[in-house]
């Protein structure tokens, strides 16, 4: 019984250490003449969904967005006060698609809820109050798209001394890099052999915990 304890105990060690680098929920405010869009995705467990049914590609005005949302993550977008049309596609073929009248200084939530009736799934505004109780459990949506087929020209400068808020295409845009983008990279180099396992985990750790 005793062993089969530790084994238990050893499994769940593993589990969470496994699920380390998914950065957790961080609220934002909306920039100053833009708006705050959360997109996220409610992980679920049923036999419908497989890794592919919990995929789904978010385009703004028929641009895609530059993360693949997965079951369990969010993503976070500052877009020009307009009218939008956003949609989720699921596993590169199902569209949902939503409009949005956006206003500057408002925060929205848009949420995808899989593992419906007969496989559908949904993609809807939802109120902040329902929404605080389950984006809190989602992380940072963490693989990136290389192929983006658009410049995403909604997206607003997220300089904040910036007054006049112009919109600059993404290639003249000085990002900071993420944490996101830091474990990637550090993933990376642990996978052409240039870190090894151990110093891949303590470096993991420092991007984590800074």
């Amino acid at each position: 019984m005793n062993k089969i304890k530790i084994l238990l105990t050893v499994a769940l060690a593993l589990l969470i250490s496994g699920c380390g680098s998914k950065m957790p929920f961080k609220a934002q405010e909306p920039l100053a003449n833009s708006s705050l869009v959360y997109i996220y995705a409610i992980e679920s467990y049923g036999d419908v969904e497989s890794n592919a049914y919990q995929n789904y590609t978010i385009r703004v005005n028929d641009k895609r967005v530059g993360e693949r949302l997965r079951g369990g993550e969010y993503i976070v977008l500052d877009l020009k006060s307009t009218q939008v049309k956003l949609s989720a596609t699921r596993a590169q073929i199902e569209e949902k698609p939503l409009t949005l009248d956006l206003k500057a200084g408002e925060t929205y939530y848009l949420k995808i809820t899989g593992n419906l009736e007969k496989g559908a799934f949904s993609f809807k505004h939802v109120s902040k109050e329902i929404a605080e109780k389950e984006i809190t459990k989602t992380g940072v949506a963490g693989s990136m798209i290389d192929d983006i087929d658009n410049t995403l020209t909604e997206l607003v400068s997220s300089n904040k001394s910036d007054t006049n808020l112009e919109v600059k295409p993404q290639s003249q845009i000085q990002a900071p890099v993420s944490k996101v983008d830091e474990l990637e990279k550090a993933h990376k180099l642990k996978e052409k052999g240039i870190i090894s396992e151990e110093e891949f985990k303590t470096l993991k750790s420092q991007i984590i915990t800074k």
